[in-house]
């Protein structure tokens, strides 16, 4: 990996992680949670929101995580309602702030090193957003899983939360996560390119 390469990676990383830490935080908040505006999470920021070696994972591997957000579900008045809503939006934030870009990319165009870096930028949203619903802790999934879940269900879940992690970290570093979430994320843009073409933009 050059040294540009590593430079557009850090800096998607760091919007990626950002978006999705101050919309959790953010969600959380308004339905009445008062734990992220007390641990300042409620900011763009990146420094509130980026943990080191999940930073250090992402830029080098593409997949990694951010400082995890404490909430408290105690606070919603519907606590089923309100999990599902903190743990979905942030990720649905990252895929349309992905696209979004990715589509002023094609429209604004620029130097290939100013489309490298959008599209890196779109990529890594993108990425983010598909990898964080995996039912797996440390993973908004688990979270949005464990609301549809038993209380016994939970339990069982928390149980194997530490095996749960090795098999993600595993995972991550063979490859195996890449390979079923790029083309995932090359399909979308393959079908924004497609859309922009038969505008004829």
């Amino acid at each position: 990996m050059n040294a540009t390469l590593i430079f557009y990676n850090v800096i998607a990383a760091v919007i990626t992680v950002t978006i999705h830490g101050f919309v959790k935080a953010l969600i959380s908040s308004s339905l009445g949670d008062p734990l992220p505006k007390r641990d300042r999470r409620v900011s763009l920021n990146p420094i509130r929101h980026i943990e080191p070696i999940g930073f250090i994972i992402m830029v080098a591997l593409n997949f990694g995580w951010a400082k995890p957000v404490e909430t408290a579900s105690i606070y919603y008045k519907d606590r089923r309602r309100g999990t599902l809503l903190t743990y979905t939006i942030p990720s649905v934030a990252n895929l349309l702030f992905g696209i979004i870009i990715y589509i002023a990319m094609m429209i604004v165009g620029g130097s290939l090193e100013i489309r490298m870096l959008l599209t890196t930028i779109a990529l890594f949203n993108l990425r983010h957003a598909f990898f964080n619903i995996i039912p797996i802790y440390p993973l908004d999934g688990s979270k949005v899983l464990s609301a549809l879940k038993s209380p016994n269900q939970v339990i069982t879940m928390a149980n194997r939360q530490m095996f749960h992690q090795v098999i993600l970290i595993i995972a991550i570093l063979w490859g195996l996560v890449g390979r079923v979430i790029d083309p995932i994320c090359w399909s979308i843009f393959s079908f924004i390119s497609s859309i922009y073409g038969n505008f004829g933009f």
